[in-house]
């Protein structure tokens, strides 16, 4: 391991992983331990000889049945669980990337994803609701088909075992994940095998984590939260704690899970860990937990929390930052004994063979202690966007090592003395929501189709416990909160639907002509009725 002097930026420890893919680490600890817990789901659980058999299972059909191959996509519309592991991990065997989609989407929004990532196969688990497009002949998208993820895994042990793995480079698409679009659809970021292999390796290593751990798997499979959960478990030999979709629905049960399993690792947006400290039981009551990991909003240290630290010396948060772009590039570790618990917490140092610069509006670095845009170099920067257009406007040519690329994130930042991280916000309307990140715009375009609307516009605002939610204002005749609601959630996710709806006679602008989302609803702004009178 090596470090490099930084000029223009700072760089994390420039380290040799060992490996081109995460497969290798899993199939090192499938053979090191393989009658050891893989996957616990309810009511059953496998070990790492019966992961490993089933995602060759799936890799061999794949390939054999539907000629699935390098730079494909499969997308697995299916819940969480040992077939969803499975399907993935297949996937990646068969030398294609994967497109986790959330069941719980609305049928459109699934179709919607499915052709804009001009997937070769989806794979659907019927009775998820999704189901229902393996009846669409319209859903067929150029060389495009569907499939049951029941066919992919039947009879596992009648697979001819001798399917040989194709060669993947690290630059392979290994995942692709889509989020809220600022065009007014979603966009599908698609991440390499080298950014896979090497946050996973660190985490491995050199997070804290340890290895061997039991895992809480309850991330949506939409949200790359989730990548960090399932592959990180299998690649230390730890067992992945799947609660079926109820308790991941009820925060109590949740927490009654955590405490009932033994689960010592768990990754929470901050909203949640706030709403979980609320309760009588909570993370105190849970005696394995060991580390909670937070990504996807910024990290407080409430009074709770620093009380939870204090009488939890054992207990570790980590504040993990990283754009699905790149998916993972600073890390902050915070506990009692290590005397660095603040309330607003920094987002901390590089990780391994990444990057960043912090520069000016004329693309000059910025010196310590001064904001500026935060750009993302290394293993981590994603091939781009399935939009080509998209990716040239995010995906930049690095301006100080020719040849390379970085990501520009938006987001402002400073660098301290110690070469840590502090964020200052965004330099765009871009909000998250429960972890996700959301475009207004996108909201905005389905709200502008509803009658009644004249414009709309979308903005972020602060619970009384300081979680964000979604708000809408809106000018024109619209109808009730529960007709708005009830037409976008055809179309949307429930995290993109405005949660408080106003209404107004205009919208506030700056001098320079701009809306001002910070200024939004406005004093003259009225509550618009839940229902019609």
């Amino acid at each position: 391991m090596m470090h490099m002097e930084h000029t223009h930026g700072r760089y994390g420890p420039v380290v040799d992983i060992g490996a081109t893919t995460v497969l290798e680490f899993i199939d090192r600890e499938c053979a090191a331990h393989p009658h050891a817990p893989a996957v616990q789901a309810p009511g059953r659980v496998v070990s790492y000889a019966e992961l490993d058999q089933l995602a060759d299972t799936v890799a061999h059909r794949l390939v054999s049945e539907h000629g699935v191959g390098p730079s494909d996509t499969v997308a697995i519309a299916a819940q969480a669980g040992i077939e969803f592991t499975a399907a993935l991990l297949g996937t990646l065997r068969a030398g294609a990337a994967y497109l986790p989609i959330d069941i719980t989407y609305p049928r459109q929004r699934i179709e919607q994803i499915f052709r804009a990532s001009h997937a070769k196969l989806i794979a659907i688990t019927p009775d998820t609701g999704a189901d229902l497009l393996l009846e669409r002949d319209d859903i067929q998208s150029g060389s495009g088909s569907t499939t049951t993820l029941e066919s992919l895994l039947a009879a596992p042990g009648e697979v001819e075992p001798a399917l040989v793995r194709p060669a993947i480079d690290p630059s392979d698409p290994a995942y692709v994940i889509f989020t809220s679009g600022s065009t007014g659809a979603p966009k599908g970021i698609v991440q390499t095998h080298r950014c896979l292999a090497n946050f996973v390796a660190w985490q491995v290593a050199d997070s804290g984590l340890g290895r061997g751990r039991r895992v809480l798997q309850s991330a949506p499979l939409s949200f790359d939260v989730s990548v960090q959960e399932i592959f990180y478990t299998l690649a230390s030999g730890g067992c992945l704690c799947v609660p079926d979709k109820d308790t991941k629905s009820d925060v109590r049960a949740l927490v009654d899970f955590i405490v009932d399993e033994e689960v010592e690792v768990v990754d929470f947006p901050q909203s949640l860990i706030e709403t979980i400290m609320s309760l009588p039981t909570n993370f105190q009551h849970a005696p394995a937990l060991r580390h909670i990991v937070s990504a996807g909003e910024v990290v407080r240290i409430t009074p709770a929390l620093e009380a939870l630290l204090e009488q939890r010396p054992e207990l570790t948060i980590h504040n993990h930052y990283g754009p699905a772009e790149n998916h993972m590039v600073l890390s902050h570790s915070m506990s009692s004994p290590r005397g660095n618990v603040e309330p607003l917490p920094p987002v901390g140092s590089l990780i391994w063979n990444t990057y960043v610069y912090i520069l000016d509006e004329n693309e000059r670095p910025v010196a310590d202690g001064e904001i500026g845009e935060i750009y993302i170099g290394g293993a981590g920067v994603a091939r781009g966007y399935t939009d080509p257009v998209l990716t040239e406007s995010a995906f930049v040519p690095d301006p100080f090592r020719p040849g390379s690329r970085v990501y520009r994130t938006r987001d402002r930042g400073s660098w301290r003395p110690d070469g840590i991280v502090q964020l200052h916000g965004r330099m765009d309307d871009h909000i998250k929501i429960r972890g996700y990140s959301v475009e207004p715009r996108e909201v905005e375009t389905h709200v502008a189709q509803l009658p009644g609307v004249h414009s709309v516009a979308v903005f972020g605002a602060r619970r009384p416990g300081g979680a964000a939610e979604l708000q809408a204002a809106v000018v024109g005749e619209p109808p009730s909160v529960m007709e708005l609601r009830r037409s976008l959630l055809a179309v949307l996710p429930d995290y993109m639907v405005p949660v408080r709806w106003w209404l107004v006679e205009d919208f506030p602008f700056s001098p320079n002509g701009k809306l001002n989302r910070n200024a939004l609803p406005g004093p003259a702004a009225r509550p618009l009725p839940t229902v019609r009178a």
